[in-house]
């Protein structure tokens, strides 16, 4: 029985001395949480472009698959930093009272994201900002996009009498795009962090714009797709920045990305319980960029929906003031006309 006692000890003291050896080691990736920063691509200052992503999801890609989901941090310009346009179709203006609908009729699909010159931008800018590792651990993302109704400012416009703003399906939409817009539904996802108007703000070159997302507004506005306003709410635009409401239009792509093709991160600044990595990919060279390695503050933005509210409670009671107050003034008027003449 000694004998049996001992021989079992030694094979349990040799089990746990090789047992650390058989424990796979963590993956490259594990340590990224949503709400970090990724650094990979080339940065331009030209064109506004960073190279800072911000992680939606750390788990599953938009596609509910394994991997990551990142939107840009930063809004990207033109090769100049000039403003991009979802799709030139010249000066075709829209307002309340004319939405293009006669451009929309001869030109059907002007919404459609796909053949669009923003896909077009996404795809030259891939192969224009980021190494041949790097495009390949971009997955090629499918989705179809479902309608959505979201709160617009609340109350009714022309066009919007429920006072929401509405969104089409959008089938096939992503057919192996790389990079790509946010659709009107992941912009307003508590999941992803965009609980409010301040979350969705993004700068360009260190001021708060707009940028687009690829969902199409339902026919009301015939030329209008989704947009994400310099103050952060989500509403429409036309898809050549045309309107009444003059705004420069930049991009904030997204990507989904193989979190298996990380094979190097290294945190490089931290704070918050926030980290900004530099990554390196499989089939790379060792990322040596130099980035901007400060995480985004929390925007300051005005509450333009409590404005319009406030807005909308105080114009009645002014207007009942003044005409209150033009009631007295006019019985006053009246009383002393009727008051008798002194003897």
């Amino acid at each position: 029985m000694i004998k049996r006692m001992k021989l079992f000890s030694a094979i349990l003291l040799l089990l746990m001395s090789v047992l650390p050896a058989c424990v796979p080691e963590a993956a490259p990736h594990a340590g990224i949480k949503a709400g970090d920063l990724l650094c990979f691509g080339t940065p331009d200052e030209a064109c506004g472009f960073d190279g800072r992503w911000l992680v939606l999801d750390a788990e599953h890609t938009s596609m509910g698959t394994d991997g990551l989901f990142l939107v840009s941090l930063s809004l990207i310009g033109g090769e100049s930093g000039e403003p991009v346009l979802f799709r030139s179709i010249g000066d075709v203006s829209v307002s309340f009272s004319n939405r293009g609908e006669a451009y929309a009729r001869s030109h059907p699909g002007v919404t459609d994201y796909r053949g669009s010159d923003l896909q077009r931008w996404c795809a030259a800018f891939l192969e224009s900002r980021f190494s041949a590792a790097e495009r390949e651990a971009i997955l090629p993302t499918y989705k179809s996009d479902a309608g959505i109704a979201i709160p617009g400012f609340g109350i009714p416009l022309p066009g919007a009498a429920t006072g929401t703003v509405d969104f089409d399906p959008a089938p096939d939409i992503l057919n192996g795009d790389r990079l790509f817009p946010l659709s009107a539904e992941e912009a307003v996802s508590a999941a992803y962090g965009f609980a409010d108007n301040a979350s969705r703000v993004a700068l360009y070159k260190g001021t708060p714009a707009g940028y687009w997302l690829r969902s199409p507004h339902i026919p009301t506005f015939p030329l209008d797709v989704g947009f994400v306003f310099s103050f952060g709410a989500v509403m429409d635009y036309p898809v050549n920045a045309k309107s009444m409401f003059a705004m420069d239009t930049y991009v904030r792509p997204a990507c989904n990305l193989n979190s298996a093709a990380v094979t190097g991160l290294e945190p490089v600044s931290a704070a918050g319980g926030k980290t900004v990595w530099r990554v390196t990919f499989q089939g790379g060279e060792s990322n040596g960029r130099v980035y901007d390695l400060r995480l985004p503050e929390p925007a300051n933005v005005p509450d333009v929906q409590r404005i319009i509210s406030l807005v909308l409670i105080a114009v009645p009671v002014i207007v009942l003031a003044l005409a209150g107050i033009a009631v007295l003034l006019i019985i006053r008027r009246v009383r002393k006309k009727k008051k008798p003449l002194p003897c």
